[in-house]
């Protein structure tokens, strides 16, 4: 008897090492998409003898490991069913508390063929106060819509809101804090808080780093600008309830800027947004998790005007709108909190001046397309979301600038709104999804040497969440750190 449990046991041991060996070599290394959880799942650690001997290696692996268990997805579904019949919330309870996750963006295929732009019904824009703008070198002279004239750009920078000591060199492995948050919150009308999200601290730590690395290779007289943008879920949230709440704040942008150098100027883009979204202005999609070209807009037009400059009117854009509506993957979340069959649309803009948009692999090599692409569905159409690895707006402006915007989707909605301050609008999305260092020929240093650089322009809503945005952009900046 006891021969017989020992067999079983030494079979039970080798399929258990089967399994585990199965997994090491079949489960994915990447960081994917979990559908089902509304998050990014845990990538294959890094080995080194510094993650070795850190500890870092053995977290990040046994995250890895429970990230990547067999039927996972399937074994998840039936508890979520059983967690579902047995918990005492509403469904407008757990809508709510799905809101509060954090999406990152759809994986689209990469756009081939280059489509005819065709007519779309014009849009007649609402007007809307500026919001007030962050302290930042301002520009001596003002685009004219009619002649435009060369800007000059002051060298000196006023005197920051608060202390700066930049974060230069940030090496994770020796960051021990890795539990510490900055949170999202919606502040109530008797000065309660209610947390929505949150972000590591040591992701922001990382990113100033980067911020900071990036300002660094700018000339004399260039400067940086960094906007952290929220998603479509947690605006929808605060929105559906200004009777409750009274404000939205978030601690992000407070941790972010005393580490980053005095050449960068952080804009919050919640305070820039609030009025708007308190008017009740479609600055969000409501079933998608991105914005509208309105919301990019006012963020453009803060950081234009904190320029000395006067942002051109959104009048003066040329607007148009898909035929139909949509309805976006975050409506499951958000079903709840919205009116029933509600729908969204997506407007298009261009520059009402002339200019030319081009792809660009290998730093120089240029292929004009159409700005947007209409035969896409929803946001995707915008400044053709997913193309790679680089995407350019020239026009014939004659400031004398040039600048670089470093984003994720939501960036693309911005861009063509800087194509009236500078000559060249450069846009790159540092994500191993979106770009390719095969394709790009260089690194963001030889982008900028090669094009002459002057400003760069931060517009992301995920790099404070996607280790694959900052993992990225560590080895694309090519400043040798």
């Amino acid at each position: 008897m006891k021969k017989f449990w020992l067999i079983v046991s030494i079979w039970c041991m080798l399929l258990l090492l089967g399994c585990g060996v199965m997994l090491l070599f079949f489960a994915p290394k990447d960081t994917t998409y979990s559908a089902s959880e509304n998050r990014m799942l845990e990538p294959f650690p890094e080995v080194g003898v510094r993650s070795l001997l850190s500890g870092e290696f053995s977290v990040s692996f046994e995250n890895w490991l429970s990230d990547r268990f067999f039927g996972r997805d399937r074994w998840i579904a039936i508890a979520d069913r059983i967690d579902s019949r047995l918990s005492l919330l509403s469904n407008a309870d757990r809508g709510k508390l799905a809101a509060m996750d954090t999406q990152i963006d759809e994986t689209e295929a990469e756009p081939s063929d280059v489509p005819q732009v065709t007519d779309a019904a014009a849009v007649t824009p609402e007007s809307s106060a500026a919001p007030t703008p962050t302290p930042v070198p301002e520009r001596t002279s003002a685009p004219s819509k009619d002649a435009m004239q060369p800007v000059t750009v002051l060298t000196h920078t006023p005197a920051p809101s608060m202390a700066r000591t930049p974060l230069l060199d940030y090496d994770k492995a020796k960051d021990t804090d890795k539990q510490s948050f900055a949170a999202v919150k919606l502040i109530r009308y008797d000065g309660s808080e209610e947390q929505i999200s949150k972000y590591q601290k040591w992701h922001i730590r990382h990113a100033a780093s980067q911020f900071n690395r990036l300002a660094a290779l700018l000339p004399e007289g260039g400067h940086m600008y960094v906007a952290l943008t929220q998603r479509s879920e947690h605006v929808i949230q605060y929105s559906a309830a200004l009777d409750k709440y009274k404000a939205y704040v978030s601690e992000a942008e407070d941790y972010l800027e005393p580490l980053l150098d005095e050449r960068i100027s952080v804009f919050r883009t919640m305070d820039i947004l609030e009025p708007h979204i308190r008017a009740g202005e479609y600055v969000y999609l409501k079933t998608d998790h991105h914005w509208t070209i309105r919301g990019a807009y006012y963020l453009h037009q803060a950081m234009i005007e904190a320029q000395g400059l006067k942002a051109v009117p959104f009048e003066d854009y040329r607007i148009t709108r898909q035929p139909g509506t949509f309805t976006g993957l975050n409506y499951k979340i958000v079903a709840d909190l919205l009116p029933p069959d509600t729908t969204d649309y997506v407007e298009m803009v261009e520059p009402g001046i002339p200019y030319r948009f081009y792809r660009v692999n290998d730093i120089d090599t240029l292929t004009e397309y159409p700005l947007n692409n209409p035969d896409e569905q929803g946001y995707q159409a915008i400044l053709w979301l997913n193309m790679r690895p680089w995407k350019m707006i020239r026009t014939y402006q004659n400031t004398g600038r040039k600048m670089l915007l470093i984003c994720d989707s939501m960036g693309m909605a911005f861009a063509p709104f800087m194509a009236n301050y500078y000559d060249e609008v450069h846009v790159v999305r540092p994500h191993e999804t979106y770009y390719s260092a095969a394709q790009a020929g260089g690194t963001i240093k030889e982008y900028i040497d090669h094009y002459g650089i002057d400003d760069i322009y931060v517009v992301q809503g995920a790099f404070f969440t996607a280790d694959l945005y900052r993992k990225t952009l560590d080895v694309s900046i090519g400043d040798g750190k």
